[in-house]
């Protein structure tokens, strides 16, 4: 398609659903002032589109690969008007009007007479943030929260808690089920046309609304998944929002290919369409894409691939009695005929004959009994005069036209002619489906009957799969489920809606009306236009498009012979659905697919597996959230850190928390066209090879091994899944060159499931650049160039150990500077909040970080801590030894265990754990003295409240007292037991074992096992005054409280001489280029930018540039933050001209101190 040809139209592409009637004072009209731009990129499909519905570049791979220059939607009205006005007045004769809706593009636009403004679809105002506007980011988006309004014109009340908007989501109010969706409205109040010239206005209670009442809210789907990385879906649903009924209405799509994307790409394009796969694809005729065409091309120019669009969902009838889509046959209990040949016989009615008669608003069907008389009879707002044994009814069959045999034009009439009560029943779409070209070539000869209510016995009336509506209050197909989808109207859990936990299908629930897919009777693909040249259509003759979209026409050039083109050229198609009625109020739905691959047949597999999804209400397993990552360049490497927050994913589909691992890809190229690559069993190139993999520690590792379907699917795409490498949230790249950009992108992914057949899903990555070079990043991808530090730099002190306030834990924590430059001069205490571990334990599960002079929170309580990990507050973290925070981990600290008698020390104690039947013991840490007596006045316990009767241990008298003393100050008198064998009963000797409880005597604690080194006969047991003071491992708890301080990056200019002395200037020689050099933005030509970096320079530094003649050529300064110590000269003079190529001269100068050289500059 030429890239300069003049006509517009307006695409809905897309998967389709269907909403509730939508509360239309909130929401506004369209207007060309809220006309906003944004791309799709969350897989391997590219999509530039614009909130008036016109998509203006699609592409693959690559995004200079392009395919496709626009689509565009077409909505065909014909109106409830019978008489043209000619000069203002009626002339009588009637007429059919019909109103094709187009949207704004680039050239030959529906205008109005003095070329003002633009007659067609325009973008509603309120569905974006005003704040945001570029050439690639403006139209809300799912993944960029900073594009979302501050509230939504149709559902104004989804607030959270904090009053912060919610996405606005087709799964539900906040629920971003795929990891791209878009979001936005138009209508067709700008198309004045019918109202200029027939005064037509659509609604009668509102007088300013013009144009015929459509308003459409399109969404655009896509996932990383493999198995859905090449496809984009676009959903679709159009309202009449004003109080004229139409009876006859179709949707479809305008498509100007361009497979090669670029200069005269276009004219060598070939399209076709496959009824039975319902698909419409293109390719390059000579799979070749010429380098003089396009240079930027990506990948082997002989190897350009497919593309296809594939109707997944039309409108649905869901009241003309018959089965469009073919899904009534899998129903349970269907019993509807089908249609045959002699359905479309004409008869001829005659006294006794059964008719059936349906009433226009309600669509009940009345029977009718012919009399023996003319008679006249009403059905559908139609008279008809019955002449028993001369009145022929008849609709939808072949009669003979002045071209051979031809359909009858009352198969889209939007009437029930031959009084079956059957509303436009078509022998082509019905039954049989055949077509020849104009040289009686057999383009189409397929017999593909569906089912029919047959209201003269009654068959099929019940079916709840024939006649099914997306609006009707029923579960057609019964698979709404009570535990899973009785969420309420706003597709969300405890939010309080309407119909939520209200025991029955509520309209914007799973699986019910609006958000199941398989609950309408679609009429499916009616139409195909192929049309040569490009240019050969005209938005503004509303007669020609209408006709265009006729049901039933397959129209195809001269270059087609028996179903496949002969040659490319430049040509474009428009497809169709149609015709259905749309009256006031109601909602009907156009969806379709992108689909993309190498060979026609791969298409059609993506377009299966696009099938599939849509099959299953798009309720398609996602990749956890996307971590937010940062980059930090520093002195030979770079840092990335980010958060957890994909480490809490739930996922939907698979009912679980399926986090899996992180996977960073690494690239100089914002596109990452340069990573390794990893390709299917085709060998096609499907996915890029990540620089680096971590995982968690739980025995799910190695391969991927998907059944034998689902490795079908993804055509033996490989998927690694880690080596159980346990899970950090920082990245240290030291493979990196001082003064080279380099881009990231951390992608967490999940585990899938084999039983479940579901592929593992990982996040996309995008970084969008629009022509001027401004880079748009999402979340989880980065741009960091690593330079050293200005030569005269102190970093922040890291490694520092916390100074105790309060507390006994065994372990103190350390603070790690993370980014420097984000360091403050500041003081911080850190305290915890506990848990209570079996009624006795005291033990920390967050912590809090506040600051030491404010008290003002700097980290909430945080749950997530250990060693080297921590989440980053202030460019540090903290790092915490939790081993002891798993009281399993807690043992005897040998360290603080001592007797106070030295004349005992070679009297051992162990500590262990105990278990007895099914009582376990608690690892308490504690402190414990025993104290030791002359008489034996004391007893040991049998334990028999936590033991039972039956235990072994008996009470004995003893010498010795046990405390608990973890708290000096309220020693603890403990309940014991004591077992004892030796010769030294009542006492400790050698093996003597002492049972130790919890403070209340309800638990076990700690066995204490004694033991003689010596085992010999010196022993001599404890008395009077000797104690053994028994401590153990301790964790933190809220008795913990430390503090420390951070001080700033800073300077030190002592020895400024020196610090000169280690200043360069890279490259040097500049030969030509730089390696330093960011590629041109696609779409741009010339000679791109030119670098050349002083390095090692001291903070403030001045540099001057001069030329051998001594004349001013320009003036640089270091004015970055201290943790880059680096200058770019872009090779330019200070009055903004290019240099010539030669050899110049710098002075650079702080403080006093110079340093000069000398650069050269080589052709």
């Amino acid at each position: 398609m030429a890239i300069n040809r003049c006509y517009t139209i307006e695409l809905f592409l897309g998967l389709c659903l269907i909403v509730n009637q939508i509360g239309y004072g909130q929401i506004g009209q369209g207007s060309a002032s809220a006309r906003r731009s944004g791309k799709h990129d969350g897989n391997r499909v590219y999509c530039n589109f614009t909130n008036g519905g016109y998509t203006t570049w699609n592409a693959w791979k690559h995004y200079e690969n392009g395919y496709v220059i626009d689509i565009q939607p077409l909505v065909g009205v014909q109106l409830p008007i019978k008489d043209y006005r000619v000069n203002g007045v009626y002339d009588g004769v009637p007429d059919t009007i019909t109103s094709t809706i187009t949207c704004a593009t680039h050239s030959n636009m529906d205008m109005n007479p003095s070329g003002t403004k633009f007659w067609g679809f325009e973008p509603i105002p309120g569905f974006y943030n005003d704040e945001v506007q570029g050439r690639d980011i403006g139209v809300a988006m799912s993944h960029q929260p900073q594009t979302w309004p501050a509230y939504w014109p149709d559902h104004p009340d989804w607030l959270d808690n904090s009053g912060e908007v919610e996405w606005n989501g087709y799964f539900g109010r906040g629920i971003m089920n795929a990891d791209q969706e878009s979001y936005f409205m138009m209508d067709d109040n700008a198309d004045e046309k019918m109202y200029s010239f027939h005064a037509f206005l659509p609604d009668s209670n509102d007088v300013t609304r013009k144009g015929q009442g459509i308003r459409v809210s399109v969404r655009g789907l896509q996932w990383q998944n493999p198995l859905a990385q090449d496809i984009i879906f676009w959903i679709y649903e159009v309202t009449n929002v004003g109080t004229a009924d139409y009876e006859r209405v179709s949707f479809g799509a305008l498509v100007g290919t361009y497979v090669g994307g670029a200069g005269t790409e276009w004219n060598d394009d070939a399209s076709f369409f496959n009824i039975q796969e319902s698909i419409v694809y293109s390719w390059d005729f000579d799979d070749y894409v010429s380098p003089a065409a396009n240079p930027s091309w990506v990948g082997d120019p002989d190897d350009v691939g497919y593309i296809g669009y594939a109707f997944l969902e039309s409108p649905g009838h869901s009241w003309d009695g018959i089965d469009n889509d073919g899904d009534n046959k899998d129903a349970l209990g269907s019993n509807a005929p089908y249609f045959d040949e002699s359905s479309f016989e004409p008869r001829i009615i005659q006294t006794g004959d059964q008719l059936i008669l349906i009433d226009r608003k309600s669509h009940s069907r009345t029977p009718y009994t012919v009399p023996d008389s003319i008679t006249i009879v009403e059905s559908m707002d139609i008279l008809f005069t019955l002449v028993p044994g001369e009145t022929t009814l008849e609709e939808g069959n072949m009669i003979l036209g002045n071209a051979g045999p031809e359909l009858n034009p009352n198969a889209y009439d939007g009437i029930d002619n031959d009084l079956d009560g059957l509303i436009d029943e078509n022998y082509q779409l019905h039954f049989h489906q055949y077509k020849k070209s104009v040289d009686g070539v057999v383009l189409l000869d397929t017999e593909n009957p569906v089912q029919y209510i047959d209201y003269f016995t009654g068959q099929g009336i019940n079916d709840l799969m024939l006649d099914e509506g997306r609006n009707d209050g029923i579960d057609n197909d019964g698979d709404w489920d009570i535990t899973q989808d009785d969420v309420g109207a706003d597709g969300k859990a405890d939010t309080g809606d309407e119909g939520e936990n209200d025991g029955e299908p509520t309209n914007g629930e799973p699986h019910f009306d609006s958000k199941d897919v398989d609950e309408s009777d679609q009429i499916g693909l009616t139409s195909f236009d192929y049309f040569v040249p490009s240019t050969d259509v005209h938005p503004n003759d509303e007669d020609d498009m209408w006709e265009r979209l006729k049901p039933g026409r397959f129209d195809v050039p001269e270059s087609v012979v028996e179903n496949r083109p002969i040659r490319g050229e430049d040509g474009d198609f428009i497809f169709g659905s149609g015709y259905f009625p749309l009256y006031a109020g109601e909602t009907q739905s156009f969806s379709i697919a992108l689909v993309y691959g190498e060979k026609y047949e791969s298409v059609v597999r993506t377009k299966n597996i696009a099938q599939l999804i849509y099959n299953s209400n798009y309720n398609f397993p996602r990749a956890p959230d996307r971590p937010t990552v940062h980059a930090i360049g520093m002195d030979g490497k770079v840092m990335l850190y980010w958060d957890r927050v994909a480490e809490s994913s739930y996922d939907k589909v698979l009912g679980e928390y399926d986090f899996e691992g992180y996977r960073i890809y690494k690239s100089t190229d914002p596109n990452f066209s340069d990573s390794e690559v990893i390709t299917n069993g085709y060998g096609e190139v499907v996915a890029e090879y990540p620089y680096y993999q971590m995982d968690l520690n739980n025995d799910i590792k190695g391969w991927f091994y998907p059944d034998e379907l689902l490795y079908d699917l993804v055509n033996g795409q490989p998927y690694y899944l880690g080596d159980d490498s346990g899970i950090q949230n920082t990245f240290i790249d030291k493979d990196v060159d001082n003064g080279r950009t380099y881009y990231y992108a951390v992608c967490a992914y999940d585990h899938g499931s084999v039983d479940q057949s579901i592929y593992p899903s990982e996040n996309s990555k995008s970084i969008t650049q629009d022509i001027t070079g401004i880079m748009t990043f999402e979340r989880n991808t980065v741009t960091v160039t690593p330079n050293a530090p200005v030569s005269n730099y102190v970093a922040p002190e890291s490694g520092q150990v916390m100074r105790r306030i309060d507390g006994v834990s065994t372990a103190v924590p350390i603070l790690e500077v993370v980014n420097a430059e984000l360091v403050k001069d500041a003081g911080y205490v850190v305290t915890f909040e506990d848990m209570i571990y079996h009624n006795e334990v005291r033990i920390a599960k967050a912590y809090t970080v506040l600051d030491s002079i404010s008290g003002d929170t700097v980290m909430a309580t945080n749950d997530y801590w250990g060693p080297s990990n921590g989440d980053i507050f202030d460019g540090i973290r903290l790092s915490f030894n939790t081993e002891f925070q798993n009281l399993n981990n807690v043992s005897l600290d040998t360290i603080n265990t001592y007797w106070n008698n030295t004349s005992l020390t070679d009297v051992e104690v162990l500590a262990t754990g105990f278990e007895y039947l099914d009582v376990k013991s608690i690892r308490c840490p504690y402190d414990y003295m025993l104290v030791f007596h002359d008489d034996y006045n004391y007893r040991s316990s049998r334990l028999s409240t936590i033991l039972g009767s039956s235990a072994p241990l008996r009470e004995i008298q003893t010498n010795i007292e046990i405390f608990e003393v973890t708290d000096l100050n309220n020693p603890k008198p403990l309940e014991f037991g004591l077992l004892d064998f030796t010769s030294y009963p009542g006492t400790i000797s050698h093996f003597t074992t002492i049972f130790l409880t919890t403070s209340d005597s309800t638990q076990l604690s700690w066995r204490l096992v004694f033991k003689d080194r010596n085992l010999d006969d010196t022993f001599i047991p404890p008395s009077e005054g000797d104690t053994l003071f028994i401590a153990f491992q301790k964790p933190f708890t809220s008795d913990d409280m430390f503090v420390f301080t951070t001080q700033k990056s800073a300077t030190d200019n002592d020895d400024m001489r020196k610090k000169l002395n280690q200043i360069r200037v890279v490259p040097n020689p500049y030969i030509v280029t730089s390696e330093f050099e960011k590629p041109l933005t696609f779409g741009l030509r010339g000679r791109g930018e030119r670098v050349l970096n002083f390095i090692h320079l001291p903070a403030g530094a001045h540099i001057r540039i001069f030329s051998p003649d001594g004349s001013f050529i320009r003036h640089l300064k270091h004015d970055e933050g201290l943790e880059d110590g680096s200058v770019v000269w872009d090779l330019k003079t200070h009055e903004g001209l290019d240099i010539s190529y030669g050899v110049y001269f710098y002075v650079v100068e702080i403080d006093g101190y110079q340093k000069s050289g000398k650069i050269a500059i080589i052709k």
